[in-house]
């Protein structure tokens, strides 16, 4: 703005100015002059000027080679040395403004050597900046180390939450537990790190704080990486924490029932419950389950043994599978399978019992079989078989229950299949004859292809079911199980015994008896209960 008001030159006699435009005060003159770098004028002569403003060139200076500088370069350094800035006075208007080298050198005889920027310094120097502080030259701040920390990729806190139809929410599916399986990542260790020196402008080195180190906190159940930055799950079981402390046992251990506080359980290793496990809950668990109190109409499943102080009160819904063996006080209307023996101290009240080995019903007060399906490979024995009343009861023995089951279904099947493809074939038979005398019309014709089409998918069906039964039978035959029944008190009328296909029905009470199959007969005879032995 001020070089538009004035024109100023300086020769041999001094330095002259002329105004150019007249809105100019005092204070404009002054800077303008600032700017030229005359810092040594006669102010008297220069108030005059600007009263009058003359157009004529006014002298205001005589010339002082010693007053007319170069560019004076004044470089700062902030007190941590971390900033160096550059301010310019001018140079005396017929003197050249400082270079981009002058800058650098005056940075240089300040001992700056770090983080200078040259786009700056060359900014200051293009735009011929006064008296303005302009920072030239940074420092780097060091920057310190972090400390290794452990990032938990799963949280012993935070059971994970179990999604619904928001109009299907079953609160049973919640669970207060976390189950990991061996391999399972658990959580990484990010390293600490040293950090980074900084640096003044001027050289000196500024140390970083270097990063601390740390290890996971856990107590037992975990494999750590050779590496040491992954940790792992050794074995199957709940993940927990305590006092401070990753765990992973291959226990769990409910200190009451399972109900709507615990939710349903779901467990990689063994449980022990010292409650009872209420309507509509299931306990799911790889090794054995132990049961201190009861289960109503629930579901327990194991890979091992089922252990069940208490007894089971099933109410037609209640279901236990188990791989290896179940003991219980008493069943009630409940379905068990079991991959091994069961063991039932009391009575076996209208239930759906199978075991791969052997069934007793023994050593209470009651002990006793009524009602249901007894289905046992190797043998049953028990007190009392059956009731006074002639309630329906039945053995089966000699076969796995599984293989009976799947047998008799596949028999019911096919049955029912022939005597579809039966019809089938008939309706079949009508309509081609129906074709060779050239009566059928579309609908008949559409109909006869559909007919076509059902009797070939029935005979292969029919076909594939007939070879898994006498597949069946021919894995029977080569087994050939000596499946027997054994009864130390009484055994009822209304009771079946079946024992390799052959079936004995109870029309009298026996006492102190057994009931064997005769290969020779091929039938099954009844014995008394000390001649036989149970099969190994």
């Amino acid at each position: 703005m001020t070089q538009e008001h004035f024109h100023i030159e300086a020769n041999s006699r001094g330095v002259w100015i002329s105004a150019v435009a007249d809105d100019f005060t005092l204070a404009t003159l002054i800077n303008f002059l600032h700017l030229k770098g005359v810092r040594k004028y006669d102010e008297k002569a220069v108030e005059e000027f600007a009263s009058q403003k003359n157009r004529m060139p006014q002298k205001i200076a005589d010339r002082d080679l010693i007053e007319e500088m170069h560019s004076i370069i004044l470089v700062n350094l902030s007190d941590n040395n971390m900033t160096a800035s550059v301010t310019v006075e001018p140079p005396f208007f017929t003197n050249p403004w400082p270079s981009k080298r002058d800058i650098l050198d005056a940075l240089e005889r300040r001992n700056v050597v770090f983080g200078v920027d040259e786009e700056a310094v060359e900014k200051l120097t293009k735009m011929k900046l006064v008296d303005e502080h302009v920072v030239v030259a940074r420092g780097r701040s060091p920057v310190n180390g972090s400390d290794a920390r452990i990032e938990l990729l799963l949280d012993p806190d935070q059971a994970p939450a179990v999604e619904h139809d928001v109009e299907k929410v079953d609160h049973r599916e919640r669970s207060a537990f976390i189950n990991v399986m061996q391999g399972e990542k658990i959580a990484v260790k990010h390293p600490m790190t040293k950090g980074e020196s900084g640096m003044t402008v001027v050289g000196t080195e500024l140390s970083a704080v270097v990063g601390k180190d740390t290890t996971f906190p856990v107590a037992s159940g975990f494999k750590i990486s050779e590496d040491g930055f992954l940790l792992t799950a050794a074995i199957d079981g709940r993940f927990l924490r305590k006092n401070g402390k990753l765990l992973i046992t291959p226990e769990l251990e409910i200190n009451g029932d399972v109900d709507f506080g615990v939710g349903n359980i779901n467990f990689k290793g063994s449980v022990k419950i010292r409650g009872t496990v209420r309507d509509g809950f299931q306990v799911l668990a790889v090794n054995d389950i132990e049961i201190k109190q009861m289960v109503e109409s629930a579901r327990v499943e194991s890979s091992g043994d089922i252990i069940i102080a208490g007894g089971i009160e099933g109410m037609h819904k209640g279901f236990i599978i188990a791989g290896g063996n179940v003991y219980a006080n008493f069943v009630n209307q409940a379905y068990i399978r079991s991959g091994g023996e069961i063991k039932i101290k009391n009575s076996v009240l209208h239930s759906d019992v199978g075991a791969h080995q052997t069934i007793t019903v023994m050593g209470g007060h009651k002990p006793q079989i009524i009602g249901g399906k007894i289905q046992a490979e190797s043998a049953v024995v028990c007190n009392t078989l059956g009731s006074e009343m002639g309630t329906k009861t039945e053995v089966i023995v000699g076969i796995l229950p599984e293989l009976g089951e799947r047998r008799k279904k596949l028999h019911d099947s096919i049955v029912k299949y022939t005597e579809h493809l039966e019809t089938l074939e008939a309706e079949l038979a009508f309509l081609k004859k129906q074709e060779q005398s050239g009566i059928l019309d579309e609908k008949q014709r559409a109909l006869l292809l559909t007919t076509m089409k059902n009797t070939y998918q029935l005979k292969f069906t029919l076909r594939a079911q007939q070879d898994e039964l006498q597949d069946i039978e021919s894995r029977l035959d080569l087994i050939k199980p000596k499946g027997v029944v054994k009864v130390k008190g009484i055994c009822h009328p209304g009771v079946t015994v079946t024992i390799r296909g052959f079936t004995f029905i109870v029309r009298e009470a026996f006492k102190y008896a057994a009931f064997v199959y005769d290969e020779r007969e091929e039938e099954v005879k009844l014995r008394s209960f000390d001649e036989v032995k149970l099969p190994l």
